[in-house]
């Protein structure tokens, strides 16, 4: 029987769609750079910024073999070629801000925030393990409502790698205290999710979403090919 559940966010949880290579997007965001001394035009800002994150995936592959990036810590180095020292505080707003201005939707998942909650009442341990920024990870889990609905929260821009990296599963092992040994990983994800889990011996549950990639085969113990998470309540496994 599982006692250990661990889900995926976005695409799983968490219905987004956002569009980071709109043109307007980096715009809109270079006139809040301008805002603070740092004249550029977007096309400038988004080239600099994939420089500066590609330097840190390659600074970070030397630990791991599927490293993630500090958002930030991007826009601080950007900064820093004009000779600016950036706050945490506008660090962390700039971050927002792409966000914001890339997101195109977002929305739970029909019967989240009570599917979390009955498994947290049947004494199972809920975590997320999700790939994405700390700053707005966080933030969305609040806007959503569902932040304290786990017993722990490992993102790949805190831990420095991301899914399907077994280090990444271990990490959330380590720093939970979240027990493999009992855990099934859902997610709608075949490479990231379900090879993830293959890869630390653990349990998988497919489920697809619309955004799930297409024809990639999927290798999981349970498949959900509607999208129903809310089926989960009904294992009796």
């Amino acid at each position: 029987m599982y006692q250990t559940y661990i889900f995926d966010l976005y695409g799983t949880l968490i219905d987004i769609e956002t569009d980071e290579e709109d043109p307007v997007v980096w715009e809109r965001l270079a006139l809040h750079f301008g805002y603070h001394r740092m004249a550029i035009t977007g096309a400038e800002l988004q080239e600099r910024f994939l420089l500066e994150r590609d330097a840190q995936l390659e600074e970070a592959a030397k630990n791991c073999q599927y490293p993630d990036f500090v958002m930030e810590e991007v826009f601080r180095s950007i900064a820093r070629q004009w000779g600016e020292e950036p706050s945490e505080a506008w660090l962390q707003e700039t971050v927002r801000w792409l966000r914001t201005l890339s997101m195109i939707h977002i929305s739970l998942y029909d019967g989240v925030p009570q599917m979390l909650q009955s498994l947290r009442e049947q004494g199972k341990k809920v975590f997320l393990l999700s790939n994405g920024q700390k700053t707005f990870i966080e933030a969305e889990l609040t806007m959503l409502g569902i932040i304290q609905r786990f017993d722990g929260i490992a993102i790949s821009s805190v831990a420095g790698v991301s899914k399907p990296d077994p280090l990444f599963y271990r990490y959330l092992a380590a720093t939970y205290n979240a027990d493999l040994s009992s855990a099934i990983m859902i997610g709608n994800d075949p490479r990231t999710d379900i090879e993830g889990a293959l890869s630390v011996g653990i349990d998988s549950c497919y489920i697809h979403t619309a955004s799930s990639p297409s024809n990639i085969e999927v290798k999981s113990n349970i498949q959900i090919w509607d999208g129903d998470l809310r089926q989960i309540l009904g294992w009796n496994l």
